[in-house]
């Protein structure tokens, strides 16, 4: 389904139900309990309507939150105008109805998924093996500070981000786009990555097979992988290290040299000249407020190694567990490394 077509369609149902509930109403409506369930969902409608067209403007997650206040807005000008929720003297608006019998729920709705915790389906396999297509997770969205939404600037500082740390965070090529990375490297690191081996300021991580992973992206493709047990050894005395895996796909190459994009900071790379030979690949000096992100699946993820790097501001938050797999009910509640 094309989703554009659709938040088009819902902006323009939402006013038909809207005049066919104002139609259908014979009483004078004095409170908020009183509204059509006709006009209700028109209103309903229409907000969704416009969080998917003006998707194509904006990050979806901002937009979410300033949609859930609209009807706080509402609220407040039906306030000023001398309406409240119940028992008016006068008709009360439809408009001012729908503000005051939803905005509180809507605006906690709103308030909990921009700064709390926000929920994201996995889209592709870049993650796997340990996030895999249709797997719906939750984001610590405070993780990393509490920031104002469209700006993404940090008001009230909580946390850094770790190495190793599964981060969402904006596209830098189009931060409409939520992407999903593993963290490899924090600014200032020396990050190297060659014959699919991962060195950080001078340490080669730990990388031994630990059995096969068989995927399918399409219908008619299967994808045999070799999973691979990553060790991240821990940074600074009170550090933690930490394992997870990876997928290697034996005969793919380290890097493919023609994805290279010229990204900011390009500089700060330099790439193996020779695609696909035995020490094919990169490395990299993080730049101050940069941060480098890899997929698990290495071998079949448009990550940093192709677009370069994730500035401070475009970090949205830490990913932590699988709510729900409606393919596989037993990954629920699984906790994300």
């Amino acid at each position: 389904m094309n989703w554009t077509y659709a938040a088009f369609a819902a902006i323009a149902a939402g006013p038909c139900l809207i005049w066919y509930a104002r139609r259908k109403t014979t009483e004078a409506v004095v409170s908020a309990d009183q509204m059509s369930e006709t006009a209700m969902w028109g209103y309903f409608l229409m907000l969704v309507g416009a969080w998917g067209a003006l998707g194509l403007l904006f990050n979806m997650s901002d937009l979410f939150f300033a949609l859930m206040l609209v009807p706080a807005v509402m609220a407040g000008v039906a306030k000023f105008k001398g309406y409240k929720p119940k028992d008016n003297s006068r008709p009360l608006p439809d408009w001012a109805a729908f503000g005051f019998a939803n905005w509180m729920v809507l605006a906690i709705i709103g308030l909990g998924k921009t700064f709390v915790v926000e929920p994201m389906q996995i889209p592709s396999s870049s993650m796997r093996p340990g996030l895999v297509v249709g797997d719906f997770i939750v984001i610590n969205k405070f993780a990393y500070g509490i920031r104002i939404p469209f700006i993404n600037e940090v008001v009230i500082p909580t946390g850094k981000p770790q190495r190793g740390d599964v981060v969402v965070f904006r596209f830098p090529v189009d931060p409409r786009l939520n992407y999903i990375k593993r963290l490899i490297g924090l600014p200032g690191d020396t990050v190297e990555y060659r014959n699919k081996r991962l060195t950080v300021n001078g340490q080669t991580y730990d990388s031994v097979p630990v059995g096969e992973n068989t995927y399918s992206d399409k219908a008619d493709e299967k994808i045999l992988a070799v999973r691979m047990r990553e060790s991240m050894p821990a940074s600074g005395p009170n550090g933690v290290g930490k394992q997870y895996e990876t997928l290697n796909v034996p005969g793919n190459p380290t890097l493919y040299r023609q994805s290279v994009m010229d990204f900011q900071h390009r500089d700060a790379c330099q790439y193996d000249d020779t695609p696909g030979g035995e020490n094919s690949g990169f490395i990299c000096k993080i730049p101050q407020g940069q941060y480098l992100m890899l997929g698990d699946n290495r071998d079949n993820s448009n990550d940093g190694r192709y677009w370069g790097f994730v500035p401070e501001g475009n970090l949205a938050g830490r990913a932590f567990l699988i709510w729900m797999n409606r393919n596989d009910f037993g990954r629920i509640g699984t906790a994300i490394n």
